[in-house]
Parts: C-alpha cells; sequence; structure tokens
C-alpha cells in the first residue's frame, strides 16, 4: 500500500484516560460479519460526526448522511458537552470494504482531541436534523431507516438557540405530551 495513512481517527463521547482504544464486539459495516477490534476512520471531520452523532441521539435511529450532518429520530434532551477523537497510528490496521479501519488488538492514544458538541451545532459545522413525525421506528429495519432518510423534508434543522418552540419545547420535554 504506497499511499498508506499514517494518522488514524477514533470519534467517540466517552473520555478515555488509560491511553488505549480498546477492542470491543461490533460488525463489519458492509457484511455485517461480527468482529471484535478498534474502529478507526482516515477521515478526521467524519469521526467527530460519529462521537457527536452518537450524543445528540436520544433512543431511536440514527444516520450520518452528509458530510456535515446527521438525521435522528430524536433529540437527546441532555446532550453532553464534551465529544472525543482520539488520534492513532495506523500501523496494524486493516481496511474493510466500506473503507472504516480495523484492528484486532487494543491500540495507543497518539492524541487527544476534545470536541465541544453544542459549539458545533450552533456554529453550523454540524447540522443536525431532527425526524418531525412521532412514530416508533426503534425496532425498524435498517432498509426502512434508509426509506425514511430518502424524504429529507421529513426532518427538521435543531437549532439549540431558535425561537422555533417546537424544536426548543422537544429538546428539553422529549416526553411531554399537550393536549389540544
Amino acid at each position: 500500500m504506497e499511499n498508506k495513512v499514517k494518522t488514524l481517527y477514533h470519534g467517540s463521547g466517552i473520555e478515555i484516560t488509560d491511553g488505549f482504544i480498546r477492542v470491543k464486539p461490533a460488525y463489519l459495516t458492509k457484511n455485517n460479519q461480527p468482529i471484535t477490534a478498534v474502529f478507526a476512520l482516515a477521515d478526521f471531520v467524519h469521526a467527530k460526526l460519529y462521537a457527536i452523532m452518537r450524543l445528540v441521539a436520544g433512543e431511536g435511529k440514527m444516520s450520518p448522511c452528509e458530510r456535515n450532518a446527521v438525521y435522528i429520530q430524536r433529540i437527546n434532551k441532555d446532550i453532553p458537552k464534551k465529544a472525543y477523537v482520539y488520534e492513532l497510528d495506523s500501523d496494524g490496521f486493516q481496511q474493510d470494504m466500506s473503507g472504516s479501519y480495523y484492528c484486532l488488538t487494543d491500540k495507543k492514544i497518539k492524541n487527544i482531541i476534545e470536541i465541544d458538541v453544542m459549539q458545533e451545532i450552533k456554529t453550523g459545522d454540524l447540522k443536525v436534523y431532527v425526524l418531525k413525525d412521532e412514530f416508533n421506528i426503534k425496532n425498524m429495519s435498517r432498509d426502512a431507516w434508509k426509506e425514511i432518510l430518502k424524504d429529507k423534508s421529513k426532518f427538521e434543522l435543531y437549532k439549540p438557540d431558535s425561537k422555533n418552540i417546537d424544536m426548543a419545547i422537544l429538546s428539553q420535554m422529549k416526553d411531554l405530551s399537550f393536549n389540544k
């Protein structure tokens, strides 16, 4: 591999303090094959997106669909303040069919980049789109969720400081319902 990347990025919502990304059970992206590995990406922005996506999504489905946007079923009412991107040396990693990388052993962290989650959303560096219609898709198949994602009009841009009363209320009071 002549064009081998030297640094890979692992995005996480969890602060890791022992200096290592540990292998954990997961699935290879394209064929859904079970594997115990450390996963990483060659693209910093994509790794950051994955780290933040898991923090902003409440229960339900979520997907990164564009380089700077995620689509989620529900917003997390208690979005954590920080996400993390860990720089890793690419030695020992293999590339899977989807383009992501995996390593079958724990990996030492070279550098930690702390991400301010709300700042990313407020500046528009990350756009979070929330499904407008509240229906239970928690147990929906991956293919059914992909069908919903095809119609972007079913989603509304989340704006944490917005005057949009619907999104402000949804982000703070997910489980309340109002009588009309």
